[in-house]
């Protein structure tokens, strides 16, 4: 294949895109719905057209994406775009809504991440708050695992310092420790509520610090002793207990707390985890 198919590939997708958005706006089901309809669709459009056509040059199985943005794009944004009075909507910066759209075309398939860029588009489209919407945040996202969205859409909705903690290896008579798992949080089974592990989520909350999404310190933690109660119940305790306590040794836990940054507070709102 040479370098001018999948260029015109990405031309003829936009061209699609253009025509469903055309016939909605021409529909007047869709008018009556929405009024405003033809200035999103001129927005939305223009924000493809500035954006879509540098991924022809990406080496990938274009045809999917090319299929969702034709047949499913419109829809998903203006469902989120519904929440934006006609009169606010603005077209989005090209450094939000323009590495936004790449990445939607990776990663559209994956739920939790398809919807953080919705919405991250749609808010980048709301003249109220399109100030808010940070080109940092696409690349913070590029760098979140499906897994992790879903873990950290929780951890960001918490209002106070969640409790942490790090399980360590003490031996009686020496100084210091081992430390057997770090990160630990109080995660539970959606179904039944029981203690789940996830077996990468310290590296998950490094990465979520990293990204400056939430600060995790062990000199902190919360006054209410009953908030770790949790922590012997935890399937890594249980397990470290049985393989490492022997007569001079002994497993203990140091408590942390874990804590939204307010640069992980603007990220929440701006792609749907928090309400405006």
């Amino acid at each position: 294949m040479s370098i001018d198919d999948p260029v015109k590939v990405a031309k003829e997708a936009v061209n699609l895109i253009g025509e469903v958005i055309k016939a909605a706006g021409d529909n007047p089901d869709v008018k009556e719905a929405g009024q405003e309809l033809g200035k999103s669709a001129l927005t939305i459009t223009k924000t493809i057209n500035n954006a879509l056509l540098p991924l022809a040059a990406v080496n990938f199985a274009f045809d999917k994406a090319r299929a969702y943005f034709a047949q499913k794009f419109l829809e998903d944004l203006s469902q989120k775009a519904e929440r934006v009075p006609p009169e606010n909507i603005v077209e989005p910066k090209a450094s939000v809504a323009g590495p936004a759209l790449q990445g939607l075309a990776f990663c559209h398939e994956e739920h939790e991440l398809k919807e953080m860029y919705l919405n991250l588009i749609a808010s980048a489209m709301d003249g109220r708050i399109a100030e808010g919407a940070h080109p940092a945040f696409v690349e913070i996202i590029k760098q979140l695992s499906a897994e992790e969205a879903r873990l950290l859409s929780g951890i960001l909705q918490s209002h106070g310092g969640l409790p942490i903690v790090e399980i360590r290896l003490t031996t009686a008579g020496e100084k210091g420790w081992i430390t057997l798992q770090r990160h630990v949080l109080d995660l539970r089974d959606e179904q039944n509520e029981q203690p789940a592990e996830s077996a990468g989520l310290a590296a998950m909350a490094d990465n979520w610090t990293r990204l400056g999404l939430v600060e995790i310190d062990y000199a902190k933690y919360l006054i209410d002793e009953t908030k770790h109660n949790w922590v012997e119940h935890r399937p890594e305790w249980l397990r470290f207990k049985q393989e490492y306590e022997k007569e001079q040794k002994k497993i203990e836990f140091q408590k942390g707390m874990m804590s939204r940054t307010a640069f992980g507070i603007q990220f929440a709102r701006i792609v749907g985890l928090l309400a405006q």
